[in-house]
């Protein structure tokens, strides 16, 4: 059954909704089978729009439900938009109902595809991977097991190493950072290699020309970083043959082999186009290299027999790309129409400008700060206030310390709770630079008896019976980790008081014999950090041999 939806009130009212979509997003909602890219800026109703269109295209008859693709970042992501395009087609009528018994006669009607990128490179591996020799039982290893097959590596590295000076685990995170930069741009190292061999010779003749200090330092230092690149590489390539011996690969070897299939096996391209009709790319800003040449290499190609003109829908903005430090290359999206050209070359755009969350002094705020990336970018647009928007409030304070900032941050909190007509702490966000500001915010609200939850994996940490785990766990793999000792005497189950923690610190400088206990401090605050602190693990006094040796 097909619908006659020639404008937004028509498909608000298929979906059941008493709002309408806004001449923007009908523009995007209706855009015609060809490629295009939605640049939709934060608050703009990107996943409404997405599976609005599928919707749309499902009603009006242009495609079956099954025909459509959509790809997305994380699981979580990915949960959202499917359920969204699900509930938004069981409304239209499209899709049965969950209770509802499929007759003997009847056929199934399939639902659209929605998964994380990585998940569709695993499913083209496992159905194609044998066309490059790939073979299917190879293991996929997520962070942990990367971590402990790269410190295997290193161990039983024999190779001279003379620049790499770091600790082990600096530089266990060195190789493993510079295999997945290596894997998500496809280059290899002998093209790492000689480009560094390459370029060294630069930076030695800038040495021998250049007076000035500064530019003399800096030269010196990307000269002292392609030496320890140069024994890296050595590293990564006994990583990479430690994980082909084992049968194991990573998240980036498996997009990486995804685009070498692509590349290689253009039959899989015709798979893949004649099953799935329409796709949409969700979050495209943070796509790396290896990820748009798999996809454009599946879904377009020289002519309109070979993918010119397939219908690609990329949704993203580029100013909210977060994913640089990982591979991703925000030019994916504003060279979209390079990648995935029209039959005339062209890709249309459709801007999502509309922001319907804030008002409009914070939108306003926002413009202001990314006024250079508007200037560098003249094809994005300013975020704009919705209809009605209320004038909004910004305020920005100073605090001659961080504890003050803590303490009018608490405040805060507990005032804004107090003026709500509804309270309810989960409606009130705290947003923080890095990890641990948000640590430091979790405990200042935890101390004023705000029930708080840090958002992601590190909010697990700062559990009490969390953060004791894992300071055993370290305490296992390094008996001078003084601080995570400190974790656990200090804890409740122990519950050891300053002046006896600090009686610990003292005892076990004397068993060190670095100050045998002659040392005098100012408070006991100041004996606890110098019982702790320390640069080299072998001139730490270990709190682990005055508990067991605590003398008299």
């Amino acid at each position: 059954m097909t619908h006659t939806l020639d404008t937004p009130e028509q498909l608000a009212a298929l979906l059941g909704e008493s709002w309408t979509f806004s001449p923007q997003q009908w523009a995007a909602v209706t855009a015609p089978l060809e490629p295009a890219v939605v640049i939709a800026g934060a608050g703009s109703g990107k996943t409404t729009v997405m599976a609005a269109r599928v919707v749309w295209l499902v009603a009006t008859g242009r495609v079956a439900p099954g025909e459509i693709l959509g790809l997305t970042f994380t699981t979580k992501a990915t949960a959202e938009l499917q359920t969204r395009i699900r509930e938004n087609l069981r409304k239209a009528g499209l899709l049965p109902e969950r209770a509802t018994r499929v007759g003997d006669d009847d056929e199934e009607v399939e639902e659209p595809t929605v998964s994380t990128y990585h998940s569709y490179a695993s499913a083209l591996l496992s159905e194609h991977g044998l066309r490059i020799g790939h073979e299917p039982d190879t293991r996929l290893i997520a962070d942990a097991s990367r971590y402990q097959l790269a410190t295997r590596a290193v161990q039983r590295y024999t190779t001279p190493v003379d620049q790499l000076t770091d600790s082990p685990r600096h530089v266990v995170q060195y190789l493993l950072a510079l295999d997945a930069e290596m894997s998500e741009h496809l280059v290899d190292p002998a093209t790492v290699r000689a480009y560094d061999a390459a370029e060294r010779p630069r930076f030695l003749d800038g040495m021998a020309t250049e007076h000035r200090k500064t530019y003399r330092e800096r030269n010196e230092k990307a000269i002292a970083a392609i030496d320890k690149r140069a024994e890296l590489i050595g590293l990564v390539e006994a990583y990479r043959g430690l994980k082909a011996h084992l049968g194991l690969m990573d998240f980036s070897d498996q997009i990486a082999l995804a685009a070498r299939l692509a590349e290689t096996c253009p039959e899989v391209g015709e798979v893949e186009r004649a099953k799935f009709k329409v796709v949409l790319l969700d979050e495209y800003q943070d796509t790396s290299v290896a990820q748009a040449l798999m996809l454009s290499r599946l879904f377009s190609g020289p002519d309109a027999e070979h993918g010119l003109g397939h219908p690609v829908t990329a949704v993203g903005d580029p100013n909210q790309a977060i994913y640089g430090w990982r591979g991703a290359s925000v030019s994916n999206i504003l060279e979209f129409a390079a990648s995935f050209p029209g039959r005339d070359g062209r890709a249309a755009t459709y801007p999502l400008t509309v922001n319907r969350r804030s008002d409009e002094r914070i939108l306003a705020t926002a413009n202001h700060l990314a006024a250079g990336l508007y200037e560098g970018r003249p094809e994005l647009l300013p975020l704009e206030a919705k209809p009605g928007a209320q004038d909004g409030e910004v305020t920005a304070v100073v605090h001659e310390t961080y504890d003050d900032e803590l303490a009018w941050l608490a405040d805060r909190v507990i005032a804004t709770h107090a003026e709500m007509a509804e309270p309810a702490w989960r409606e009130i966000g705290v947003l923080t630079r890095d990890n641990s500001h948000a640590a430091a915010v979790f405990d200042a609200l935890s101390d004023r008896e705000i029930p708080v939850e840090i958002v992601g994996l590190k909010g697990l940490l700062r559990l009490p019976e969390v953060s004791e785990v894992v300071a055993t766990l370290t305490l296992v793999q390094d008996v001078t980790a003084n601080a995570a000792l400190l974790t656990l005497l200090a804890g409740p189950r122990w519950a050891i008081g300053p002046r006896d923690l600090a009686l610990l610190g003292r005892r076990a400088r004397e068993l060190a014999g670095s100050q045998q206990g002659g040392e005098s401090f100012a408070d006991v605050e100041s004996q606890l950090r110098a019982a702790v602190e320390g640069a080299d693990p072998t001139e730490i006094a270990s709190l682990c041999d005055a508990l067991e040796d605590p003398g008299e």
